[in-house]
């Protein structure tokens, strides 16, 4: 194996001991500057990509947060539907109308008998949406349907809002 190039020029004599050995100094100290400062620079990088990787699962939590919100309306909604599906009682004609407020604040009028027009004041029964036609709910299935949506009752007066007209205590 032949000598390395600082053996070769020691022996040619073209540099002296003191010589070779501030070169080997210099080169150990300019490697090791050199492996600091690319740690650091590693150091860096490691830190910038846990930070992205940090704000990636951030933005994914929230987006599946999202995702199980919209999930869980629109299970909330099936579920108010075929709750006015299967509790639903069709209107029959009559002479009474019955006025109500819609969701859009107009008001609408809707032609039913006496008693359940009665019925529908002491709230007793609802008005709710099924299929765009207007159709009668108890007030037990109304209760059921607002907790999941509330743009499917059309109409309902809680018997616990209506105050009595004559005052009890005189």
């Amino acid at each position: 194996m032949g000598l390395s190039i600082q053996e070769q020029l020691l022996k040619a004599g073209l540099v002296n001991k003191k010589q070779a050995k501030k070169a080997d100094h210099e080169k150990r100290v300019k490697s090791k500057k050199k492996r600091k400062l690319g740690d650091s620079f590693e150091d860096r990088d490691k830190l910038r990509l846990q930070q992205q990787q940090a704000e990636r699962a951030k933005q994914d939590q929230k987006l599946n947060a999202e995702r199980n919100q919209q999930a869980q309306q629109k299970a909330d909604l099936a579920a108010a539907q075929q709750l006015v599906a299967a509790n639903h009682i069709a209107v029959e004609e009559g002479d009474d109308n019955y006025h109500y407020v819609d969701a859009a604040g107009k008001i609408k009028r809707i032609q039913v008998q006496q008693d359940i027009a009665d019925k529908l004041a002491n709230g007793r029964l609802g008005l709710a949406l099924h299929n765009e036609d207007t159709v009668l709910v108890s007030a037990e299935t109304v209760t059921k349907v607002l907790k999941r949506d509330k743009n499917l009752i059309l109409a309902y007066n809680d018997p616990a809002d209506i105050e009595d007209e004559y005052p009890t205590d005189w």
